[in-house]
């Protein structure tokens, strides 16, 4: 029967830069592993946030498929006399195959008669898998710089705080480092940092996002293009979008929200370009033009918590601008 794995591995904050390959990494891996094993399934999909990386496989079979192997031992001649008795070979070709003599077969190739014994392995439980093969998945991630953390014999990009790992709803048991695998993950490190649990891939996206946490980065993306556009026009202009910037701050935060901040137009005497790389490349603001591409004196911040005022966090950010 084919049921749903999530994994869910919870960290310290990993830089934004290592995200996305980090995600693809999972994924690719997830697939090689899952054919190494003999393991159907369905869609593969992963995410990542700054405190997470997650991996969900949809219709994983319960079981592996069954392996088929063929052992070809010494050619038929040589396997017995002329009077049609086994010799040696053919005797000692069946105990190490484990079998009977009579369980051995003929296999006809091109160059001649060949003994052979046929096996049938039987696929074991993917329940029985999973233990293993999680943790090669979690530690074999190829991070550009990992580190080590305590007293720990184990590396990664940035210490892991949990594991969530959930097989058709159950917990895949495993320890990494001083982590047992369970069934709970957090929310926002800030405004929901307690544990807990949850029941399958539905269950999880819509517990985090109850606690502050949206883990599918092509969602915050939509949320933060959405949201920047909106406060840009109600400064009567529009946001200088910027795919790179999108993407960094996507894997910067875990619920983007944005603030609109203005600064002193005597800077616009300045080259728009000056402006405009300070902005995207020191401060990871989005700039704001009108409708000719001219830039205006306001600039777009996005944070990672609800503000409970957002005047404040703007005048913040017209600071350090």
């Amino acid at each position: 029967m084919c049921q749903e794995l999530l994994l869910e591995i919870g960290t310290e904050e990993i830089p934004a830069a290592f995200l996305p390959k980090a995600m693809k990494d999972l994924g690719d891996m997830a697939r090689r592993e899952f054919e190494a094993c003999r393991l159907a399934h369905g869609e593969i999909r992963t995410m990542a946030a700054p405190r997470r990386l997650v991996l969900v496989v949809f219709d994983l079979a319960g079981r592996q498929e069954d392996l088929h192997v063929e052992k070809t031992g010494p050619a038929r001649k040589a396997a017995f006399d002329a009077e049609g008795r086994p010799t040696k070979a053919a005797l000692g070709f069946a105990r190490g195959q484990g079998v009977e003599l009579s369980e051995v077969q003929t296999a006809v190739t091109d160059k001649g008669e060949y003994l052979c014994v046929r096996k049938t392995i039987p696929g074991e439980r993917t329940e029985a898998l999973l233990p293993d093969l999680l943790p090669r998945l979690i530690l074999g991630i190829p991070f550009k710089k990992s580190m080590r953390w305590s007293d720990l014999d184990i590396r990664y990009a940035r210490p892991i705080h949990w594991l969530l790992a959930l097989y058709g709803g159950r917990v895949v048991p495993f320890t990494i480092g001083n982590i047992t695998s369970g069934n709970r993950t957090r929310g926002h490190r800030f405004m929901s940092p307690d544990a807990f649990p949850v029941l399958d891939f539905n269950d999880y996206l819509a517990r985090t996002k109850e606690r502050y946490v949206i883990a599918d980065p092509a969602e915050r993306k939509a949320l933060i293009l959405e949201e920047t556009r909106k406060a840009a026009a109600r400064v009567s202009g529009r946001v200088l979008e910027d795919e790179a910037l999108l993407e960094q701050v996507a894997f910067l935060t875990e619920f983007p929200t944005v603030v609109c901040g203005s600064f002193d137009r005597e800077f616009l005497r300045l080259p728009q370009e000056v402006l405009v790389t300070s902005m995207i490349s020191h401060q990871k603001y989005f700039p704001v033009v009108d409708e000719d591409g001219r830039l205006l004196p306001h600039f777009l911040a996005v944070n990672n918590t609800l503000a409970r005022d957002p005047s404040v966090v703007a005048r913040g950010n017209e600071k350090v601008i």
